[in-house]
């Protein structure tokens, strides 16, 4: 088991640190090119690798050791309306976000499986082009969260029908911010990190080869991240020095349900329900240590997020013996209050449709691959001077996803 552990964190380690992703509110699901061509409906299906982040209970389908690595390459784009002639409208940088995902199962007995997982639950991305002469630089000209779940888990087959998984989560999130001071001109760069830990665990019930049911829960871990504050000058006052900064984010918990079915030997279909605990999300709260101006010990905005659901289907189809073909649809419900959006989380509900194929070159070597589409719901914002929101639209918000996993048994 150590051998395949090395090689896994080896070819892990120049990956993972420098990936961001945009996700709705700021969640992440794509943990794998199989689990995102099959719309994340990966809680009660046959399981591979990836099934550490879907459903760790799943891996108990998985004979001996095996190790599988992937990433999804995403390109978001929107169009950012002002009312006011006076005020050029803008899109989103060009820019391309990365997700690294890694897993490592091993059978252990008849009964127990181990399974160790890297992926993102969260991720932000959101820059703007021209940001430090944008109209919402007062608010936000970029906002990125970087995080990582390193996620051991133990899994156990009571029968051949139910199986029951634990485990521990371990996350690193980095949390970055850029914006405008008003009145004085001075941009902000905020960098802070921190560790934090959780608890999650999955079931599986399958009576049949054709029915099964799967649940899925990760606690919330909120977030504590300690950094530095850099000012610029962009204007006639002069900046202050590099102070502290600090925080606290939540994840949210989560809790997913799915019922897959086999309508036919080779077709497989799966529908989940995914439910996010985002009222937890009241307020941002950043501290500074100075002081950069009188008044600014601390800056909080309200956030007031609600909780929210997320619809995933997924099919399978067995083509030929060595190639399977994939597609899915989500829903996706907004989790931000109206009264208190900003330009950080650009977010309303999205729609994604995504198809994908999966190869089995060899008896030890699988390559998946997918392509996805999102698109979100145009949004208003109201005009709020006093959070730098000048009144504008959000138009033509989409994204374009891409990735693949390799998996090997050995």
């Amino acid at each position: 088991m150590r051998k395949p552990l090395f090689l896994l964190c080896l070819v892990l380690v120049p990956l993972l640190l420098p990936m961001q992703a945009r996700a709705s509110g700021y969640a992440v699901y794509e943990w794998s090119a199989r689990g995102t061509a099959l719309g994340g409906a990966m809680v009660a299906r046959d399981a591979d690798p990836s099934a550490v982040a879907y459903n760790p209970a799943n891996i108990t389908d998985l004979p001996g050791a095996q190790v599988q690595v992937g990433a999804t390459a995403i390109k978001p784009n929107a169009t950012m309306n002002f009312k006011s002639p006076a005020v050029e409208d803008r899109d989103f940088s060009d820019a391309i976000w990365g997700l690294p995902t890694a897993y490592y199962t091993q059978q252990l007995n008849d009964h127990y499986w181990f399974g160790f997982g890297i992926f993102s639950r969260v991720g932000l991305g959101t820059e703007y082009a021209g940001g430090d002469n944008w109209a919402g630089r007062y608010n936000c000209s970029y906002a990125g969260i970087q995080s990582l779940s390193f996620n051991p888990n133990l899994a156990m087959k009571f029968s051949d029908q139910f199986s029951l998984a634990v485990g521990v989560e371990a996350t690193y999130l980095r949390f970055m911010y850029d914006s405008t001071i008003p009145g004085v001109d001075v941009k902000q760069e905020i960098d802070a990190d921190g560790w934090a830990y959780g608890l999650n665990a999955g079931a599986r019930y399958k009576p049949y080869d054709w029915l099964a049911f799967g649940l899925a829960w990760r606690n919330q871990i909120d977030m504590a991240v300690d950094g530095h504050v850099k000012y610029s000058q962009k204007g006639l006052f002069t900046a202050p020095g590099r102070g502290d900064a600090s925080g606290t984010e939540p994840i949210p918990e989560s809790i997913t349900f799915g019922v897959m079915v086999k309508p036919v030997d080779r077709l497989s279909l799966e529908a989940d329900v995914v439910w996010t605990h985002w009222s937890a999300y009241q307020a941002l709260a950043i501290n500074y240590d100075p002081a950069p101006y009188p008044g600014m010990s601390q800056v909080s905005r309200d956030k007031d997020w609600k909780n929210t659901w997320r619809f995933q289907f997924g099919a399978e189809y067995a083509l030929t013996d060595s190639v399977d073909l994939r597609a899915g649809y989500v829903y996706d419900q907004s989790p931000i209050n109206d009264t208190y959006e900003d330009f950080a989380v650009p977010c309303s509900d999205r729609q994604i449709v995504t198809v994908g194929a999966g190869w089995k070159i060899d008896q030890n070597w699988v390559l998946d691959v997918f392509y996805g589409y999102l698109w979100m719901t145009d949004r208003h914002y109201d005009a709020r001077p006093a959070e730098g929101i000048p009144e504008v639209d959000r138009e033509d918000a989409h994204a374009h996803m891409a990735g693949l996993s390799v998996t090997y048994k050995f």
